[in-house]
Protein backbone atom coordinates (compact mmCIF):
# COMPACT_ATOMS: atom_id res chain seq x y z
CA UNK A 1 0.00 0.00 0.00
CA UNK A 2 1.36 2.81 -1.46
CA UNK A 3 0.87 6.60 0.77
CA UNK A 4 2.20 8.90 -2.14
CA UNK A 5 5.57 8.49 -1.36
CA UNK A 6 7.50 5.91 -2.82
CA UNK A 7 10.31 4.33 -0.91
CA UNK A 8 13.07 1.48 -2.43
CA UNK A 9 12.67 -0.16 0.64
CA UNK A 10 9.04 -0.39 1.32
CA UNK A 11 7.11 -1.25 -2.10
CA UNK A 12 3.25 -1.14 -0.79
CA UNK A 13 1.82 -1.28 -4.36
CA UNK A 14 0.23 -4.80 -4.93
CA UNK A 15 -1.02 -6.28 -7.68
CA UNK A 16 -3.85 -8.59 -7.72
CA UNK A 17 -5.15 -11.08 -10.01
CA UNK A 18 -8.25 -13.01 -9.58
CA UNK A 19 -7.72 -16.79 -11.22
CA UNK A 20 -11.58 -18.52 -10.96
CA UNK A 21 -12.41 -22.43 -10.63
CA UNK A 22 -15.89 -23.33 -11.69
CA UNK A 23 -17.69 -26.01 -9.49
CA UNK A 24 -20.80 -27.85 -10.32
CA UNK A 25 -23.45 -26.01 -7.79
CA UNK A 26 -25.22 -22.68 -8.06
CA UNK A 27 -25.15 -20.47 -5.48
CA UNK A 28 -27.31 -20.03 -1.95
CA UNK A 29 -27.98 -16.05 -1.19
CA UNK A 30 -29.38 -15.39 1.97
CA UNK A 31 -30.65 -11.68 2.09
CA UNK A 32 -28.02 -9.98 4.98
CA UNK A 33 -25.65 -12.36 4.46
CA UNK A 34 -22.95 -13.23 1.76
CA UNK A 35 -22.79 -15.73 -0.93
CA UNK A 36 -21.94 -19.45 -0.95
CA UNK A 37 -19.82 -20.84 -4.01
CA UNK A 38 -21.05 -22.34 -7.00
CA UNK A 39 -20.83 -22.53 -10.66
CA UNK A 40 -20.55 -20.61 -13.44
CA UNK A 41 -23.04 -22.19 -15.93
CA UNK A 42 -23.72 -20.84 -19.72
CA UNK A 43 -24.18 -17.23 -20.47
CA UNK A 44 -27.52 -15.97 -20.99
CA UNK A 45 -27.99 -14.25 -24.46
CA UNK A 46 -28.65 -10.69 -24.99
CA UNK A 47 -31.82 -9.08 -24.73
CA UNK A 48 -33.29 -5.57 -23.57
CA UNK A 49 -33.90 -4.57 -20.34
CA UNK A 50 -33.51 -1.89 -17.96
CA UNK A 51 -31.67 0.64 -19.84
CA UNK A 52 -31.13 -0.93 -22.61
CA UNK A 53 -33.01 -0.30 -26.16
CA UNK A 54 -34.10 -3.35 -28.17
CA UNK A 55 -30.55 -3.77 -29.79
CA UNK A 56 -29.24 -4.17 -25.95
CA UNK A 57 -27.02 -1.54 -27.22
CA UNK A 58 -26.97 0.98 -23.72
CA UNK A 59 -29.56 3.79 -25.23
CA UNK A 60 -31.45 5.35 -22.07
CA UNK A 61 -30.82 7.83 -19.32
CA UNK A 62 -27.62 9.15 -20.74
CA UNK A 63 -27.90 11.60 -18.14
CA UNK A 64 -29.20 10.46 -15.17
CA UNK A 65 -30.10 7.06 -13.09
CA UNK A 66 -33.07 5.86 -15.11
CA UNK A 67 -33.67 3.38 -11.30
CA UNK A 68 -33.42 6.33 -8.86
CA UNK A 69 -34.06 9.02 -11.20
CA UNK A 70 -31.79 10.67 -9.00
CA UNK A 71 -34.47 11.60 -6.58
CA UNK A 72 -33.28 12.11 -3.37
CA UNK A 73 -35.72 9.71 -1.56
CA UNK A 74 -35.06 7.11 -4.32
CA UNK A 75 -31.23 7.35 -3.65
CA UNK A 76 -32.20 6.93 0.51
CA UNK A 77 -34.17 3.83 -0.01
CA UNK A 78 -31.39 2.41 -2.38
CA UNK A 79 -28.82 3.24 0.28
CA UNK A 80 -26.96 5.78 -1.56
CA UNK A 81 -26.67 9.33 -1.19
CA UNK A 82 -26.12 10.59 -4.56
CA UNK A 83 -24.84 9.87 -7.99
CA UNK A 84 -22.95 12.77 -8.13
CA UNK A 85 -19.96 12.94 -5.34
CA UNK A 86 -18.32 15.93 -4.77
CA UNK A 87 -14.30 14.61 -5.27
CA UNK A 88 -13.06 11.16 -6.27
CA UNK A 89 -8.99 10.41 -6.11
CA UNK A 90 -7.09 13.58 -6.10
CA UNK A 91 -9.53 15.60 -7.25
CA UNK A 92 -12.65 16.87 -8.02
CA UNK A 93 -15.62 14.32 -10.15
CA UNK A 94 -15.17 16.70 -12.96
CA UNK A 95 -11.91 16.60 -12.98
CA UNK A 96 -11.28 13.05 -12.67
CA UNK A 97 -14.00 13.12 -15.23
CA UNK A 98 -12.21 15.45 -17.84
CA UNK A 99 -8.72 13.28 -17.08
CA UNK A 100 -9.95 10.08 -17.94
CA UNK A 101 -11.40 10.19 -21.10
CA UNK A 102 -12.81 7.26 -22.49
CA UNK A 103 -15.76 5.06 -21.52
CA UNK A 104 -18.53 7.39 -20.00
CA UNK A 105 -18.41 7.69 -16.37
CA UNK A 106 -20.66 7.23 -13.45
CA UNK A 107 -20.59 7.60 -10.20
CA UNK A 108 -22.39 6.67 -6.87
CA UNK A 109 -21.99 7.39 -2.86
CA UNK A 110 -22.59 5.98 0.09
CA UNK A 111 -22.70 6.55 3.28
CA UNK A 112 -19.07 5.15 3.50
CA UNK A 113 -18.31 4.83 -0.35
CA UNK A 114 -17.47 6.91 -2.95
CA UNK A 115 -17.72 4.82 -6.57
CA UNK A 116 -16.71 6.06 -10.02
CA UNK A 117 -17.83 3.00 -12.55
CA UNK A 118 -17.00 3.10 -16.46
CA UNK A 119 -17.36 -0.83 -17.58
CA UNK A 120 -20.53 -1.26 -19.73
CA UNK A 121 -23.14 -3.73 -19.87
CA UNK A 122 -22.80 -7.44 -18.75
CA UNK A 123 -24.34 -10.46 -19.56
CA UNK A 124 -25.66 -12.32 -16.56
CA UNK A 125 -23.77 -15.73 -15.59
CA UNK A 126 -26.75 -18.29 -15.47
CA UNK A 127 -24.26 -19.59 -12.33
CA UNK A 128 -25.57 -16.80 -10.49
CA UNK A 129 -28.99 -16.63 -11.92
CA UNK A 130 -30.87 -17.38 -8.20
CA UNK A 131 -28.25 -15.62 -5.83
CA UNK A 132 -29.05 -12.27 -8.33
CA UNK A 133 -32.61 -12.76 -8.82
CA UNK A 134 -32.64 -12.81 -4.91
CA UNK A 135 -30.67 -9.35 -4.70
CA UNK A 136 -32.37 -7.77 -7.80
CA UNK A 137 -35.73 -8.56 -5.65
CA UNK A 138 -34.63 -6.81 -2.45
CA UNK A 139 -33.37 -3.70 -4.77
CA UNK A 140 -36.89 -3.61 -6.31
CA UNK A 141 -38.59 -3.10 -3.06
CA UNK A 142 -37.19 0.31 -2.62
CA UNK A 143 -36.62 1.43 -7.17
CA UNK A 144 -39.37 -0.69 -8.77
CA UNK A 145 -38.25 -0.04 -12.03
CA UNK A 146 -35.36 -2.94 -11.58
CA UNK A 147 -36.08 -5.41 -13.90
CA UNK A 148 -37.36 -8.89 -13.37
CA UNK A 149 -34.64 -11.91 -14.69
CA UNK A 150 -32.81 -9.85 -16.96
CA UNK A 151 -30.07 -11.15 -19.16
CA UNK A 152 -28.22 -7.96 -18.92
CA UNK A 153 -27.37 -6.11 -16.52
CA UNK A 154 -26.78 -1.82 -17.86
CA UNK A 155 -24.66 0.13 -16.23
CA UNK A 156 -26.49 2.17 -13.71
CA UNK A 157 -27.94 -1.45 -12.47
CA UNK A 158 -24.41 -2.98 -11.95
CA UNK A 159 -23.81 0.27 -10.02
CA UNK A 160 -25.91 0.03 -7.76
CA UNK A 161 -25.56 -3.15 -7.23
CA UNK A 162 -22.17 -2.76 -6.62
CA UNK A 163 -23.08 0.09 -4.24
CA UNK A 164 -25.49 -2.31 -2.27
CA UNK A 165 -22.90 -4.83 -2.02
CA UNK A 166 -19.69 -2.96 -1.03
CA UNK A 167 -21.87 -1.13 1.95
CA UNK A 168 -22.90 -4.78 2.88
CA UNK A 169 -19.59 -6.04 2.85
CA UNK A 170 -18.54 -3.06 5.02
CA UNK A 171 -21.32 -3.64 7.74
CA UNK A 172 -19.65 -7.96 7.74
CA UNK A 173 -15.86 -6.17 8.31
CA UNK A 174 -17.37 -3.94 11.11
CA UNK A 175 -18.97 -7.24 12.35
CA UNK A 176 -15.94 -9.52 12.36
CA UNK A 177 -13.99 -6.66 13.74
CA UNK A 178 -16.77 -6.45 16.34
CA UNK A 179 -16.97 -2.34 15.85
CA UNK A 180 -20.24 0.04 14.94
CA UNK A 181 -19.45 3.52 13.37
CA UNK A 182 -20.21 5.25 16.90
CA UNK A 183 -16.58 3.68 17.91
CA UNK A 184 -14.94 6.27 15.72
CA UNK A 185 -14.89 9.78 16.19
CA UNK A 186 -13.34 12.74 13.65
CA UNK A 187 -11.05 13.02 15.93
CA UNK A 188 -8.86 11.21 18.09
CA UNK A 189 -9.94 11.84 21.62
CA UNK A 190 -7.69 12.04 25.09
CA UNK A 191 -10.20 9.61 26.22
CA UNK A 192 -11.18 6.16 25.73
CA UNK A 193 -9.45 3.03 23.68
CA UNK A 194 -7.21 4.76 20.55
CA UNK A 195 -9.73 4.01 17.61
CA UNK A 196 -7.31 6.27 14.61
CA UNK A 197 -8.14 9.09 13.43
CA UNK A 198 -11.22 9.30 11.83
CA UNK A 199 -14.82 8.06 11.27
CA UNK A 200 -14.06 5.69 8.67
CA UNK A 201 -12.83 3.13 10.58
CA UNK A 202 -10.05 5.04 11.47
CA UNK A 203 -9.18 7.44 8.57
CA UNK A 204 -10.90 10.39 7.62
CA UNK A 205 -12.73 10.13 4.53
CA UNK A 206 -14.72 7.76 2.88
CA UNK A 207 -13.41 4.46 0.95
CA UNK A 208 -13.21 5.30 -2.71
CA UNK A 209 -13.57 2.56 -5.66
CA UNK A 210 -12.52 3.25 -9.41
CA UNK A 211 -13.72 0.25 -11.95
CA UNK A 212 -12.26 1.29 -15.49
CA UNK A 213 -13.47 0.01 -18.12
CA UNK A 214 -10.04 -0.53 -19.60
CA UNK A 215 -6.62 -1.38 -18.77
CA UNK A 216 -5.27 1.54 -20.75
CA UNK A 217 -7.38 3.88 -18.65
CA UNK A 218 -6.30 2.03 -15.16
CA UNK A 219 -2.93 2.70 -16.56
CA UNK A 220 -3.60 5.98 -17.12
CA UNK A 221 -5.27 6.52 -13.89
CA UNK A 222 -2.72 4.87 -11.60
CA UNK A 223 0.21 6.89 -13.10
CA UNK A 224 -0.96 9.98 -12.34
CA UNK A 225 -2.14 8.65 -8.55
CA UNK A 226 0.88 6.58 -7.39
CA UNK A 227 3.32 7.26 -9.98
CA UNK A 228 3.78 4.23 -12.06
CA UNK A 229 1.79 2.40 -14.33
CA UNK A 230 0.17 -0.76 -13.04
CA UNK A 231 -1.96 -3.42 -15.32
CA UNK A 232 -3.48 -4.65 -12.37
CA UNK A 233 -5.30 -4.02 -8.93
CA UNK A 234 -4.19 -0.92 -7.14
CA UNK A 235 -4.77 0.11 -3.51
CA UNK A 236 -3.56 3.23 -2.46
CA UNK A 237 -3.46 5.69 0.63
CA UNK A 238 -4.40 9.04 -0.57
CA UNK A 239 -3.02 11.97 1.52
CA UNK A 240 -2.93 14.29 2.72
CA UNK A 241 -7.46 13.44 2.45
CA UNK A 242 -6.95 10.64 4.56
CA UNK A 243 -8.72 7.78 2.29
CA UNK A 244 -8.33 4.47 1.46
CA UNK A 245 -8.66 3.91 -2.40
CA UNK A 246 -9.06 1.00 -4.81
CA UNK A 247 -8.70 1.09 -8.66
CA UNK A 248 -9.46 -1.99 -10.69
CA UNK A 249 -9.61 -2.74 -14.47
CA UNK A 250 -12.86 -4.76 -15.80
CA UNK A 251 -11.32 -5.85 -18.64
CA UNK A 252 -10.12 -8.68 -17.97
CA UNK A 253 -11.78 -11.86 -19.13
CA UNK A 254 -12.57 -12.81 -15.48
CA UNK A 255 -14.41 -9.88 -15.24
CA UNK A 256 -16.81 -9.29 -17.75
CA UNK A 257 -19.71 -11.04 -15.07
CA UNK A 258 -20.30 -9.34 -11.87
CA UNK A 259 -20.39 -12.97 -10.47
CA UNK A 260 -16.38 -12.82 -10.64
CA UNK A 261 -16.08 -8.72 -10.43
CA UNK A 262 -17.33 -8.38 -7.33
CA UNK A 263 -15.48 -11.13 -4.99
CA UNK A 264 -11.93 -9.42 -6.42
CA UNK A 265 -13.54 -5.66 -5.40
CA UNK A 266 -14.12 -7.24 -2.40
CA UNK A 267 -10.89 -8.55 -1.61
CA UNK A 268 -9.53 -5.19 -2.35
CA UNK A 269 -11.92 -3.48 0.05
CA UNK A 270 -11.43 -5.75 2.98
CA UNK A 271 -7.73 -4.89 2.91
CA UNK A 272 -8.61 -1.47 2.53
CA UNK A 273 -10.51 -1.97 5.35
CA UNK A 274 -8.08 -3.36 7.61
CA UNK A 275 -5.55 -1.41 6.82
CA UNK A 276 -7.72 1.76 7.61
CA UNK A 277 -8.65 0.65 11.18
CA UNK A 278 -7.47 2.11 13.48
CA UNK A 279 -5.67 4.35 10.72
CA UNK A 280 -3.49 3.03 8.59
CA UNK A 281 0.01 4.41 10.21
CA UNK A 282 1.32 0.78 9.26
CA UNK A 283 0.92 -2.37 7.60
CA UNK A 284 -1.08 -5.47 9.34
CA UNK A 285 1.01 -8.55 9.20
CA UNK A 286 1.09 -10.40 6.14
CA UNK A 287 -1.05 -13.44 6.79
CA UNK A 288 -3.67 -11.53 9.14
CA UNK A 289 -4.35 -9.01 6.42
CA UNK A 290 -4.74 -11.93 3.62
CA UNK A 291 -6.46 -14.22 5.35
CA UNK A 292 -9.17 -11.82 6.09
CA UNK A 293 -9.50 -10.52 3.07
CA UNK A 294 -9.62 -14.45 1.65
CA UNK A 295 -12.79 -14.73 3.91
CA UNK A 296 -14.33 -11.98 2.88
CA UNK A 297 -13.71 -13.02 -0.83
CA UNK A 298 -14.82 -16.50 -0.06
CA UNK A 299 -18.16 -15.80 1.79
CA UNK A 300 -19.03 -14.28 -1.20
CA UNK A 301 -17.97 -17.25 -3.66
CA UNK A 302 -15.64 -20.04 -2.22
CA UNK A 303 -14.12 -20.89 -5.67
CA UNK A 304 -12.38 -17.17 -6.34
CA UNK A 305 -9.23 -16.11 -5.44
CA UNK A 306 -6.96 -13.08 -5.68
CA UNK A 307 -3.51 -13.52 -5.60
CA UNK A 308 -1.57 -10.61 -4.17
CA UNK A 309 2.90 -9.70 -4.86
CA UNK A 310 4.76 -6.40 -5.39
CA UNK A 311 4.78 -4.67 -8.49
CA UNK A 312 6.79 -6.68 -11.35
CA UNK A 313 5.38 -9.89 -10.21
CA UNK A 314 3.60 -12.26 -12.86
CA UNK A 315 0.61 -13.39 -12.85
CA UNK A 316 -0.51 -16.76 -11.09
CA UNK A 317 -1.54 -19.85 -12.91
CA UNK A 318 -4.97 -21.41 -11.91
CA UNK A 319 -6.72 -22.16 -8.43
CA UNK A 320 -7.58 -24.95 -6.57
CA UNK A 321 -11.15 -26.53 -7.78
CA UNK A 322 -11.50 -27.31 -3.92
CA UNK A 323 -9.64 -24.92 -1.67
CA UNK A 324 -10.82 -26.68 1.37
CA UNK A 325 -8.61 -29.89 0.41
CA UNK A 326 -5.63 -27.66 -1.15
CA UNK A 327 -5.37 -26.04 2.34
CA UNK A 328 -5.67 -29.39 4.46
CA UNK A 329 -2.88 -30.85 1.97
CA UNK A 330 -0.73 -27.97 2.57
CA UNK A 331 -1.66 -27.84 6.54
CA UNK A 332 -2.06 -31.14 7.32
CA UNK A 333 -0.07 -32.95 5.30
CA UNK A 334 3.83 -34.05 5.14
CA UNK A 335 5.39 -30.73 4.59
CA UNK A 336 2.85 -28.94 7.14
CA UNK A 337 2.49 -24.59 7.05
CA UNK A 338 2.20 -24.17 10.93
CA UNK A 339 0.81 -20.48 12.31
CA UNK A 340 5.20 -20.07 12.93
CA UNK A 341 5.86 -19.85 9.34
CA UNK A 342 2.87 -17.43 8.68
CA UNK A 343 3.62 -15.04 11.73
CA UNK A 344 7.32 -14.89 10.45
CA UNK A 345 5.98 -13.55 6.35
CA UNK A 346 7.65 -10.16 6.43
CA UNK A 347 5.27 -9.38 2.81
CA UNK A 348 2.40 -11.08 0.44
CA UNK A 349 5.44 -12.46 -1.42
CA UNK A 350 6.70 -14.69 1.11
CA UNK A 351 3.05 -15.60 1.51
CA UNK A 352 2.47 -17.30 -1.85
CA UNK A 353 -0.86 -18.67 -3.26
CA UNK A 354 -0.26 -22.22 -0.52
CA UNK A 355 0.66 -20.23 2.12
CA UNK A 356 -2.39 -17.59 1.90
CA UNK A 357 -5.27 -20.39 1.39
CA UNK A 358 -3.57 -21.65 4.81
CA UNK A 359 -3.77 -18.62 5.99
CA UNK A 360 -8.01 -18.20 5.32
CA UNK A 361 -8.71 -21.23 7.38
CA UNK A 362 -6.66 -19.94 10.35
CA UNK A 363 -8.52 -16.62 10.07
CA UNK A 364 -11.71 -18.65 8.99
CA UNK A 365 -11.28 -20.86 12.14
CA UNK A 366 -10.45 -17.77 14.68
CA UNK A 367 -13.31 -15.84 12.80
CA UNK A 368 -15.96 -19.20 14.03
CA UNK A 369 -14.77 -20.33 16.80
CA UNK A 370 -13.30 -17.62 18.72
CA UNK A 371 -14.99 -14.34 17.08
CA UNK A 372 -14.69 -12.06 20.22
CA UNK A 373 -11.33 -12.88 21.04
CA UNK A 374 -10.10 -12.55 17.50
CA UNK A 375 -11.97 -9.48 16.98
CA UNK A 376 -9.72 -8.38 20.39
CA UNK A 377 -6.77 -9.33 18.91
CA UNK A 378 -7.12 -7.51 15.24
CA UNK A 379 -7.92 -4.54 17.00
CA UNK A 380 -4.82 -5.06 19.63
CA UNK A 381 -2.24 -5.47 16.18
CA UNK A 382 -4.10 -2.73 14.46
CA UNK A 383 -3.61 -0.18 17.28
CA UNK A 384 -0.17 -0.59 18.79
CA UNK A 385 0.93 2.59 20.53
CA UNK A 386 4.20 3.41 21.36
CA UNK A 387 5.61 5.30 24.66
CA UNK A 388 4.94 8.55 22.73
CA UNK A 389 1.79 7.83 22.09
CA UNK A 390 1.96 7.79 18.58
CA UNK A 391 0.86 4.11 16.28
CA UNK A 392 3.80 2.14 16.14
CA UNK A 393 4.53 -0.94 13.83
CA UNK A 394 7.59 -2.17 15.86
CA UNK A 395 8.01 -5.66 17.38
CA UNK A 396 4.92 -6.99 15.64
CA UNK A 397 5.71 -10.65 15.75
CA UNK A 398 6.35 -10.37 19.59
CA UNK A 399 3.13 -7.90 20.13
CA UNK A 400 1.06 -10.91 18.19
CA UNK A 401 2.27 -13.88 20.18
CA UNK A 402 1.87 -11.48 23.41
CA UNK A 403 -1.48 -10.99 22.68
CA UNK A 404 -2.62 -14.40 21.40
CA UNK A 405 -1.84 -15.66 24.95
CA UNK A 406 -3.69 -12.69 26.31
CA UNK A 407 -7.14 -12.83 24.02
CA UNK A 408 -7.27 -16.30 23.29
CA UNK A 409 -5.04 -18.30 25.35
CA UNK A 410 -3.02 -20.07 23.06
CA UNK A 411 0.99 -20.53 22.27
CA UNK A 412 1.27 -20.69 18.55
CA UNK A 413 1.91 -24.57 18.91
CA UNK A 414 -1.34 -24.79 20.92
CA UNK A 415 -3.27 -22.68 18.26
CA UNK A 416 -1.78 -24.90 15.60
CA UNK A 417 -2.96 -28.34 17.08
CA UNK A 418 -6.69 -26.34 17.51
CA UNK A 419 -6.73 -24.95 14.28
CA UNK A 420 -5.60 -28.33 11.92
CA UNK A 421 -8.10 -30.56 14.62
CA UNK A 422 -10.84 -28.39 13.60
CA UNK A 423 -9.78 -27.98 9.91
CA UNK A 424 -9.44 -31.82 9.85
CA UNK A 425 -12.96 -32.29 10.73
CA UNK A 426 -14.19 -30.10 7.93
CA UNK A 427 -16.36 -32.10 5.18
Amino acid sequence: METGVRSSSRRWILRCVVVLVALAQVAAFVPGSPRANGAPGAPGSSGASGAFGASGEFAQARDGCPYCKDDPQWLAASSLESHTPAVIGTGTREEFAAKLVGPRWIFAETAHLRIAFAPGPSTVDQGDRKALDLELDLLRKVLPSVPVKPKKLDPWLRLHLLAFRAERLYSRVQQVLRVTDADFPAQRTADGPYMGNGRFLGEQDKFELVIHATVAQHKRFTSELAGIEVTDALRWHVMPAHKMLASIPAELAEFTSDRWLFPHVAHNLTHLMFCAYKHFSYDPPPWLDEGLALAMEKEIELVAQTYEGEEGTKREGKGPADPWAAAKKRALGGSKVGFAELLNAKNHVELDADRALVAWTLVRFLIDEHGDAFAAFCGDVKGQLGPDGRPTGANLVDLQRDKLRERLGFTPQALDEAWRAWLAARR
